[in-house]
């Protein structure tokens, strides 16, 4: 589940791995983004292993520091950040 709240609003949330269901005040702010790290193809259905790439767009686009090889190689668990 990723979800991005500013001011006590919910802006832009979606599950990993379900990012075609997006809500919140803005849900489209990370659909270019998403769309450009090959998660969701520009008729907005999903791409195989989507959730890698999601967890690497969320790391770069706020500058969170997940474990690398966790994330590339190693089968993804339940996490929180």
């Amino acid at each position: 589940m990723f979800s991005y709240a500013r001011g006590g609003a919910d802006v832009c949330s979606f599950g990993i791995g379900e990012e075609v269901w997006r809500w919140g005040e803005q849900p489209d702010l990370l659909l270019p983004e998403l769309i450009a790290a090959g998660v969701l193809h520009p008729d907005g259905e999903s791409y195989l292993d989507r959730e890698r790439h999601t967890l690497a767009l969320i790391e770069t686009r706020f500058g969170l520091f997940l474990p690398r090889d966790e994330v590339v190689n190693q089968r993804l668990p339940a996490f929180l950040i």
